[in-house]
């Protein structure tokens, strides 16, 4: 058995001390702390709903158990027992303040509340039901906390009284129970065409942010929806084609309503105008086809000219212009009519029209200040010209006519030509190739010797490779060789160590 030291004992003792008096001290404090208000637990309600609704927060709520008793302290070392069973209250935490929502909660076919139980708060089962201004309570989006309290039959209340609680989120007048539904955005960043023709099919496109958020887009004109069946989001995407758009400005929004309320929250675009009209200015051939600004017209072609928006009975004039000047084309006035169309019915393209990119139909007063002009081209005109050179004819000197002068040299019976190519490298040599072959005649050329056999360079090389490969094989037994001795040599006690330093 270890016996501890007399000091070591004494320490021991006083440690246990402590503790036990620590111990005493917090079990007192314990119980003379008031009772304060707490949670219990969770109460349960719909889903989902409207601020608005008949039944506002839901037609029913759910308790998990019975209204605990309320006990204070009698002040005499006992405790006084109050059962809050007889009725409810709904309260709401606003700014850390609770504010009164629902009082009267008095369903008789269910009190008291000693159990679990779900109770209905329609007016006809809660005669004493009264709803505060649930607009002014919940009086901005966000995630509000919901207290349920119970009460004694003398519709007593005590703010330390436990309660259940839940929580809702609120968007404009609806609400979701829960932390709250991921907020959604939708916009209508896209339409096309452009610029839609009264009866053309217009695409309409709507994103929605986040992408996963699972629902249906309805589009509207000015309140008036134009798809009767909502369009289902796909990757943050909703597509819906229309032709039924008239004549002027439209203000479409795209409205987003979610599949599940508690996951993603509804949405709706800002207004964006679609504006359908005819062109305010086009060209078209003699088969009454829309000819494209910018389009070659040719020399003698006609085509007629429409100006809309112009004001009605006025005189516009009409130039045919090649940059920023004028041509000598003239073209007469026209005068709009009632619905202030302009109409050239017939315009020719000058045949002395020189070749340019640059021209413009221009016509003044301007109607439109986004269609000032029509441009158009006019291109280059066939060749009609002969080639500057006829090839049939012959040249002044054929080829083929013969030489007065004869060859300089006659390969096949000059023979004072010698061969002096000599065979390179010598065979003595590692790499030494075969020197070319001089050429014959009376300047045959000597042949260049081939390289390696007992050039410089050829035997540099293959020197130092043998002394790369001897120096290699050297450095290996002058290894092996110094191992062996030390091995050897502190065997037969030829070698000794010092002691190691320290």
């Amino acid at each position: 058995m270890t016996v501890l030291h007399p000091f070591r004992r004494a320490a021991s003792i006083a440690a246990a001390c402590a503790l036990l008096a620590l111990g005493l001290v917090t079990l007192v404090a314990s119980q003379s702390q008031p009772a304060r208000a707490a949670s219990i637990g969770t109460f349960t309600m719909a889903p989902s709903g409207k601020l608005s609704d008949p039944e506002p927060l839901g037609s029913t709520i759910g308790i998990p158990a019975a209204c605990p008793d309320f006990v204070i302290d009698d002040g005499n070392g006992g405790v006084i027992t109050f059962p809050f069973n007889w009725g409810l209250f709904l309260n709401v935490v606003k700014d850390g303040t609770e504010v009164r929502a629902i009082d009267g909660i008095y369903n008789d076919a269910d009190r008291p509340y000693d159990s679990a139980k779900t109770i209905s708060l329609a007016a006809a089962d809660n005669p004493d039901l009264a709803v505060h201004d649930l607009s002014q309570i919940f009086s901005g989006d966000g995630t509000y906390e919901l207290r349920l309290q119970c009460m004694d039959d003398f519709s007593g209340t005590h703010p330390d009284s436990p309660y259940w609680t839940q929580q809702i989120t609120v968007t404009g007048d609806d609400w979701v129970v829960g932390e709250g539904a991921t907020a959604v955005t939708v916009a209508l960043p896209e339409y096309s065409p452009s610029q839609p023709e009264p009866g053309q099919e217009v695409t309409l496109t709507a994103t929605v942010t986040p992408a996963e958020a699972v629902g249906t887009v309805t589009f509207l004109d000015g309140g008036t929806p134009l798809n009767q069946t909502p369009v289902q989001v796909a990757a943050g995407k909703a597509e819906f084609k229309t032709s039924t758009l008239s004549d002027g400005g439209h203000s479409i929004i795209a409205r987003f309503t979610p599949d599940n309320p508690a996951e993603f929250g509804a949405s709706e675009s800002e207004a964006r105008t679609v504006t359908v009209q005819l062109p305010r200015a086009e060209m078209l051939d003699n088969a009454g086809q829309r000819i494209a600004p910018g389009s070659e017209l040719q020399r003698g072609q006609t085509v007629k000219l429409i100006l809309r928006g112009c004001a009605a009975g006025d005189s516009y004039g009409l130039t045919m212009n090649l940059g920023a000047g004028p041509t000598d084309a003239t073209f007469p006035d026209r005068t709009a009519d009632a619905g202030g169309v302009v109409t050239w019915e017939a315009l020719t393209v000058p045949e002395d029209a020189v070749a340019s990119p640059n021209y413009n139909w221009v016509w003044t007063p301007n109607c439109d200040p986004t269609f000032p002009t029509m441009a158009f081209k006019v291109p280059e005109p066939p060749s009609g010209s002969p080639s500057p050179t006829d090839s049939t004819t012959p040249t002044d000197d054929p080829t083929d006519d013969p030489t007065d002068s004869p060859s300089p040299t006659d390969s096949a019976t000059d023979t004072s030509g010698t061969t002096s190519g000599t065979s390179g490298g010598d065979t003595a040599g590692d790499s030494g190739g075969s020197g070319d072959t001089g050429g014959t005649g009376s300047s045959g050329g000597s042949g260049s010797g081939g390289s390696g056999g007992n050039s410089p360079q050829g035997g540099l090389a293959s020197t130092g490779s043998q002394i790369a490969l001897f120096s290699g094989v050297g450095a290996v037994v002058l290894a092996a060789a110094g191992f062996a001795f030390v091995r050897l040599g502190g065997r037969r006690k030829l070698l000794t160590f010092g002691p190691p330093r320290s």
